[in-house]
């Protein structure tokens, strides 16, 4: 029985041990982190399928991997029994001239809005589109994917790795899906941390998701199964996870100004979290580290920056694939290459 030990437990960990099983159920897996949901990053995340170009990273592999993550949500919501899953309508709106979006023909309905349909935020708005995304809040699917997991035999441990040779002491191979942990881990100092602040607000009448996104700031307004999230901030190499007040009140000013009914709702609870950036884009690749006589193989899947939901299935399956092809070059076929 091959040992693969998986390390982090974030929304890439979980699916990247999840897709690994499919292809090579007979390996025993374990996964290790110093959290799980419900404190990771990705359960105070919205769960907005949304991409966005990083230009270190090729635009076909972030579509490819969007696309990946857009079908296996689409078919929960067509399953129809995944609680904070959901097909949602909405637009993004800007300034000025906002252009088309490189991933316009994967949601459902994108199109161009009119000047006068941009007006309706604002003197100021004058150009944008609208189109129907799906939310699917990690919160939700997190523990449901855990669950799946424990159900295939995989054993999780909450604790600190120093190392990844401390990780792969005991596994015939690793991967590493630790985000922000691989600055230290891997170590790898091209990661580094975009501070998101956000308040969730009762206000189950906003079923609409609305974006107004600057380069110096940026307007989100998401609807959740048992909330509406407000944000947001996009501060790097901020590695605060406290709430800021200046933060709070210019978030509450910037939503409220957009959709004005708003000012009625009820604060909830406010959080700050760390998007896993990398300037070098996502890694996503083999490695490998010696213990002693041995080169145990690594396959690195981090840097999905504020990305993680939106690619996490896509990236999960290329990461298992790779992983796959080194158990069957080291130990023989799998199941299911």
């Amino acid at each position: 029985m091959v040992r693969v030990t998986v390390v982090g437990g974030g929304v890439n960990a979980i699916g990247s041990a999840l897709a690994l099983l499919q292809r090579a159920p007979e390996c025993q897996v374990t996964v290790i982190s110093k959290d799980f949901s419900p404190n990771t990053t990705g359960d105070g995340a919205a769960g907005f399928w949304g991409p966005y170009l990083n230009p270190h990273t090729p635009e076909e592999k972030i579509l490819r991997w969007s696309q990946e993550t857009w079908d296996l949500f689409l078919g929960w919501v067509r399953a129809g029994q995944q609680k904070g899953v959901s097909l949602v309508p909405g637009s993004c709106v800007g300034r000025s001239e906002v252009p088309l979006e490189f991933w316009h023909k994967i949601p459902i309905g994108y199109r161009t809005l009119t000047q006068e349909e941009c007006a309706i935020y604002g003197p100021d708005y004058c150009s944008g589109y609208s189109f129907t995304s799906i939310v699917a809040e990690p919160s939700h699917f997190l523990p449901r994917l855990m669950n799946e997991l424990r159900d295939h035999g995989v054993v999780f441990k909450k604790q600190r790795l120093t190392s990844l040779e401390e990780a792969a002491a005991h596994a015939d191979l690793v991967l590493n899906c630790t985000g922000l942990g691989a600055y230290d881990l891997v170590p790898d100092h091209n990661v580094y941390p975009c501070r998101g602040q956000v308040m969730r607000v009762k206000a189950p009448w906003q079923t609409s998701f609305l974006c107004d996104d600057l380069d110096e700031s940026i307007t989100y307004i998401l609807p959740n199964s048992g909330s509406v999230v407000l944000g947001g901030t996009k501060q790097d190499d901020d590695w605060r996870q406290e709430i800021d007040p200046k933060d709070s009140e210019k978030i509450w000013n910037n939503c409220t100004s957009l959709v004005p009914s708003l000012r009625k709702a009820e604060i909830i609870r406010e959080w700050a979290g760390l998007r896993p950036c990398r300037r070098n884009g996502v890694r996503l690749e083999a490695d490998e580290v010696k213990i002693a006589s041995r080169n145990i193989p690594v396959v690195h899947n981090y840097g999905h920056g504020g990305c993680g939901v939106t690619m996490f299935w896509g990236c999960s399956n290329e990461a298992a694939s790779i992983a796959a092809d080194l158990i069957h070059k080291q130990f023989g076929p799998t199941s299911k290459l």
